[in-house]
């Protein structure tokens, strides 16, 4: 259910079946259908309300359902993952040639001025090979739905190319030349070049390899253990919830790394069942509960050579969630992030390779809940850079390497920097992304190691996802707005446009006839204002009243209301055809500070309702719309909070469309739902409360639950105990099932199928 949560920048860049469930009126009881018909009488007689909007056919819409559902979205298809040589000579990013999610490489010439594609899928030998099913779901894990070139890497301090294809691992030379350094039945996952660019590392069959470029030689650095233990590997929990996807880390002379050995045979096991082509498809999973036992995780500092691993050793074995491993320059510590199991605590860790000793550097503890963040150590000073909670927001301080001590703070205020895109210490800068000057844009800045005056790299408003090269010498930006679609430019630092990467002008912006939400706020709670946006009918009949969905995620870590580019189709559908489309970011979800978020700590649910239906009512003053006919729309926690707003508050949400739910945070796993609710033991109140099974009795209004089988996120177990939860209460539902698809749905004729049945739901029952 986690969202993208941490701004990855830096260049290289730091930073239905419808209507199945349910009873049919002829099979349902008289009395309990006879009282919902005189419930209803009062909308019958609203129907013939010369003030009410019609809801047009799709017809009147130029955004089809097809269109909808495909990839990239109008005005997207932009270049990403930006990388360059380590001599700044070839910049380099991936791009589709197609217009489509298909990507290949590009170079930039920085002495010729001269671009050109470097690499194309079709230069790997070998073919595309049916992806594993631990590949399959670490692109689930990752959100990546790219084929072709769908990722590189460039070595640290070597003129060599990392590039997976097809489950094996090329390297490309300095010359341009490309290597293929296995050709196995079996995947090689999550392979990663090491810094002098002389030996990849990877897993295969859950152990740690290594292979030397210049001879292909391969060595098995890890020798097994039983069935349920990995090595290398970062854990379910690491990848889905705490932004870890990786198990090693290569040292900066590429003769050690540190990793990690998960042993998950104490987790319980889950069946994922569901069915694709001509039968079933069954995956257990280990998937940790709330309360119940976790993965076993330590971590070992492996030397290359020897194959010899030594532990981290810790002076109290308790439980600890490991992330954010990195080396000192000269190999001479690796540093490691800690957080306890209910995530109250965290720790900066500084580990003596040698012997595996710890010493803790920074201790943090929030009241709510504190996550990993982001550390970087300087090369030339005994000082690192410390991202962290200052009164409710994140900010940067410059602290001592010895001791962990404060040295400087360096931001400040209520707003937040987001991420280190460039920490150049030649000219004792580090540059952030942030949003002093507004809440809803992201812009680049920079401030003295030693303190001082913020300076802002980025002019234009909107979102700027910028990056600098190693020497800081080069910016790249890919900046958007609301009403501007992204562009990619390459510039000098604050100066002359080196290459601009487009993309071209996108016809379909202007033939979609794409409108742009207006932003809006509301107050609430002590003075809290809360962000939203808005997108009122294409055509506004005077003295006519328009019925409003609400589109909804309210989790955390996401911040949906941005001045950026998002085409969203289903909102310009909807509006085309008469509906008034909003969503509004309240309290506890990301993008504000710790602050904001925090209301969630403890209870979930509660004041992310209060503020939606605080923004519709504020919506809902609005002369055309109709306050009568609401729906609401929700996936994943968008999906929880529409099935909440349905059976906690019917007189304000009429329709409701809920999927992928979370309906009982006793089925959802131990990481995420502990970090927010607390063991079960200490907390059984927030999880009961938020239970919603319980609630089912509740429900008046109609409501289409989706869900996916093989969701092995949000397992379909959510959306069962929900249905028996309403069959027991006699509640008429509908309901949709995709059998062969997982949290994200990645079919496109699946997902044309479910955003025109999810419409069309809404535009039936609020007509």
């Amino acid at each position: 259910m986690s969202e993208t949560r941490v701004l990855r920048t830096g260049f290289v860049f730091a930073a239905l079946v419808a209507g199945c469930a349910g009873q049919t009126d002829a099979q349902r009881p008289l009395r309990p259908l006879l009282s919902e018909m005189a419930k209803e009488a009062p909308n019958a007689s609203q129907k013939g309300d010369s003030s009410r909007g019609a809801i047009l056919g799709a017809d009147k819409s130029r955004i089809g359902f097809e269109r909808i559902a495909k990839y990239p979205e109008p005005g997207a298809n932009v270049p990403r993952k930006f990388g360059a040589s380590p001599d700044g000579k070839l910049v380099t990013w991936l791009a589709s040639e197609s217009g489509d999610m298909t990507y290949s490489l590009f170079a930039f010439d920085t002495s010729t001025k001269s671009s050109r594609v470097l690499l194309r899928a079709a230069d790997l030998p070998g073919g595309s090979k049916p992806l594993s099913r631990e590949e399959e779901l670490r692109r689930e894990r990752q959100r990546q739905r790219a084929s072709g070139i769908s990722t590189y890497e460039w070595a640290e301090n070597a003129p060599v190319m990392l590039v997976p294809g097809s489950g094996d691992i090329f390297v490309r030379a300095a010359d341009g030349a490309l290597k293929r350094l296995t050709e196995t039945p079996e995947a090689e996952i999550d392979p990663r070049l090491c810094p002098t660019g002389e030996r990849v590392g990877f897993v295969r069959n859950d152990d740690l390899f290594v292979i030397d470029v210049a001879t292909g030689k391969e060595t098995k650095l890890t020798t097994g253990g039983p069935p349920g233990t990995t090595r290398g590997q970062s854990d379910f929990l690491g990848q889905e919830e705490l932004g870890e996807p990786h198990g090693f880390f290569w040292s900066p002379s590429c003769d050690r790394l540190v990793y990690l050995e998960v042993d998950e045979r104490g987790v319980a096991e889950h069946p994922v069942l569901g069915y694709r082509g001509q039968g079933p498809d069954l995956m257990m999973q280990k998937y940790p509960l709330p309360g119940a036992a976790n993965p076993k995780v330590r971590a070992g500092i492996i030397d290359v050579k020897s194959r010899k691993t030594t532990w981290l050793s810790w002076p109290a074995d308790t439980e600890r969630y490991m992330g954010r491993f990195s080396w000192a320059h000269d190999g001479s510590a690796v540093y490691v992030q800690t957080l306890d199991r209910r995530q109250r605590r965290l720790a900066l860790v500084k580990v003596d390779p040698a012997n595996g000793k710890t010493k803790e550097l920074v201790v943090e503890n929030s009241p709510s809940w504190i996550e990993f963040t982001q550390f970087k150590s300087l090369e030339k000073k005994p000082q690192f850079l410390w991202l962290h909670d200052v009164g409710g927001f994140m900010h940067l301080e410059l602290r001592d390497a010895a001791t962990g001590a404060p040295v400087k703070t360096l931001t400040s205020g209520a707003w937040n920097v987001y991420g280190i895109t460039r920490l150049d210490e030649a000219s004792g800068r580090v540059f952030f992304i942030g949003n002093k000057d507004a809440t809803l844009d992201r812009q680049l800045y920079s401030v003295p190691l030693e303190g001082g005056e913020i300076k802002r790299w980025t002019e234009e408003p909107g979102v700027h996802m910028a990056g600098l090269d190693r020497n800081a010498k080069m910016v790249m930006d890919m900046h958007s707005a609301a009403d501007r679609p992204p562009k990619v430019i390459l510039r000098k630092l604050g100066g002359q446009v080196l290459f601009d990467l487009g993309p071209k002008p996108d016809p379909e912006v202007a033939s979609l006839e794409l409108r742009t939400p207006e932003f809006f706020t509301v107050t609430v709670g002590s003075g809290v204002e809360l962000h939203g946006a808005l997108l009122p009918p294409r055509v506004i009949e005077p003295g006519k009243k328009y019925p409003v969905v609400v589109m909804v995620y309210g989790g955390p870590h996401a911040q949906t209301v941005l001045n950026s580019w998002s085409p969203r189709l289903i909102w310009q559908h909807l509006a085309d055809r008469g509906f008034v489309v909003m969503q509004v970011d309240n309290r506890g979800s990301g993008g504000r500070g710790p602050a904001f978020e925090a209301p969630l700590a403890g209870k979930m649910g509660d004041v992310e309702l209060a503020d939606q239906i605080a923004a519709l009512d504020a919506v809902a003053k609005r002369p055309y719309v109709d306050a009568n006919r609401v729906g609401i729309y929700g996936h994943s926690y968008g999906g929880f909070m529409a099935a909440l707003a349905m059976l906690k508050a019917p007189d304000k949400f009429h329709v409701g469309v809920s999927a992928s739910p979370v309906t009982d945070f006793r089925l959802y796993d131990s990481a995420y739902t502990e970090r927010y609710l607390g063991l079960p033991k200490d907390n059984a109140a927030a999880y009961d409360t938020t239970n919603l099974t319980k609630m089912a009795g509740n429900l008046r209004g109609k409501l289409l639950l989706v869900h996916a089988l093989m969701d092995e996120n949000v397992h379909f177990q959510n959306a069962a105990a929900l249905i028996d939860a309403f069959v027991a209460a006699n509640k008429t539902f509908d309901l949709l099932v995709f059998p062969g698809e997982r949290h994200g749905y990645r079919s496109p004729v699946v997902r044309k199928y479910a955003y025109e049945r999810v419409i069309e739901y809404l535009a039936k029952n609020l007509e």
